[in-house]
C-alpha cells in the first residue's frame, strides 16, 4: 500500500539501522516501523526514538500477533497486524497527522 497515493509523504528505510539514521537526520510527525526489519527490530528502533521523543506517534506493523505486548511495551501508540486492512490503516495514519 503506497501512502503517497493517499497524499501522505514519507521516507522509506530498508532496515532498522537506516530507519534510525533517517529519524536522527530529519523531523517527522509520525513513524511507522515494521517489527521484523533487518539490522534492528522495530521495537529496538522505537525504544531509541522514545528516549528523545516520548510524544511522537509510533505505529508498528507485524505479522505476529504474539508481538503486541512487546510492541506496546516499546512505546508504540498502535500496532497493525498484517495483512493490513487498507482504509482503516490509512484513516489511522491520517488521524495521527491531524
Amino acid at each position: 500500500m503506497k501512502l503517497k497515493n493517499h497524499g501522505i509523504s514519507c521516507d522509506l528505510a530498508h532496515d532498522g539501522v537506516q530507519a534510525l539514521e533517517l529519524f536522527q537526520k530529519n523531523s517527522y510527525n509520525l513513524v511507522i516501523l515494521d517489527q521484523y526489519m533487518p539490522g534492528m527490530n522495530g521495537d529496538q528502533v522505537a525504544r531509541r526514538i522514545r528516549e528523545t521523543h516520548p510524544e511522537l506517534p509510533l505505529i508498528a506493523i507485524t505479522s505476529d500477533d504474539g508481538e503486541i505486548d512487546r510492541l506496546n511495551a516499546a512505546g508504540f501508540n498502535e500496532v497493525f497486524i498484517k495483512p493490513l486492512r487498507g482504509q482503516h490503516y490509512i484513516d489511522s495514519i491520517k488521524n495521527y497527522l491531524t
